[in-house]
């Protein structure tokens, strides 16, 4: 491990210390989450897992300052819930690209909410289009892309906001296998260029938390609860031959019996 990615980890960057969250009014409600503990320190990468409907996406609208919990408390770089809209980037599992936008108008689009102008975007956006591989493609439309490209168009939008924290949720849930896994790869390559950008990852797959995250909370059914944390014992840069190795086997078959056994008492 490097010594500046040594240093990060020292950082908290975001704290969450008994969160519950209830949808609905009086006695017609259902709770959501319930005294969900949970941290990330800077230059991290942390995934969250659990069973469909325990509460993941909702986890990440309240870290995205979208919703707000009903107790607990959430602070990200110092700010609390009260402040927190606009102050991470957030990646939802669709693209979200506006099909009547250019790729290059689209990518620059939350840039240009934070009121800068187009012509400085577009330089901003420009000086990043080879890394995220879409040089040559900033007039096309959504349209003529494939869905690894979308996906690329849409992270790149997100990271040209330029926040510390990025909230991914399920980001290639959509891809086909192949593409997928292309993907994961080019995201981890991406994230040695930005070792100081803190990344919250919602998925259900389980080999992509083990192949992208440093830490993953397991949820439970809902109402989601932490039910266990696990540290990876493999550190950056990563490779796929990771996935051969007994102590990923190990841990994959750790982490799917905590979620067939939180399965069996729905």
């Amino acid at each position: 491990m490097n010594s500046k990615r040594e240093n990060n980890l020292k950082e908290k960057v975001i704290e969450v210390v008994n969160l519950s969250r209830r949808i609905g009014l009086d006695r017609d409600y259902l709770d959501v989450l319930a005294n969900v503990d949970f941290y990330a320190m800077r230059g991290e990468v942390v995934s969250v897992i659990g069973p469909s409907g325990c509460g993941k996406s909702t986890f990440l609208d309240i870290l995205a300052g979208l919703e707000r919990p009903d107790s607990g408390t959430v602070t990200i770089r110092g700010l609390d819930t009260e402040n927190l809209l606009g102050s991470v980037g957030y990646m939802q599992q669709k693209d979200l690209l506006l099909p009547w936008r250019t790729v290059m108008n689209n990518v620059i689009l939350g840039l240009e909410m934070q009121g800068i102008s187009k012509k400085i975007a577009r330089r901003q956006a420009t000086e990043r289009m080879h890394s995220f591989g879409l040089s040559g493609f900033e007039d096309q439309y959504p349209y003529a892309l494939s869905g690894g490209m979308r996906q690329r168009a849409a992270f790149l939008r997100t990271i040209l906001t330029d926040t510390s924290v990025l909230l991914l949720d399920e980001p290639f849930s959509a891809l086909d296998a192949l593409n997928r896994s292309h993907m994961q790869e080019w995201l981890l390559n991406l994230l040695e260029s930005y070792d100081d950008k803190t990344v919250v990852l919602v998925t259900h797959d389980v080999e992509e938390a083990l192949f992208l995250s440093d830490r993953i909370y397991v949820m439970s059914p809902r109402p989601g609860c932490i039910e266990v944390v696990e540290q990876m014992e493999w550190d950056r840069p990563r490779s796929r031959s990771l996935f051969s190795t007994q102590q990923f086997a190990d841990t994959k078959s750790r982490i799917l019996s905590y979620l067939l056994a939180s399965e069996a008492v729905l």
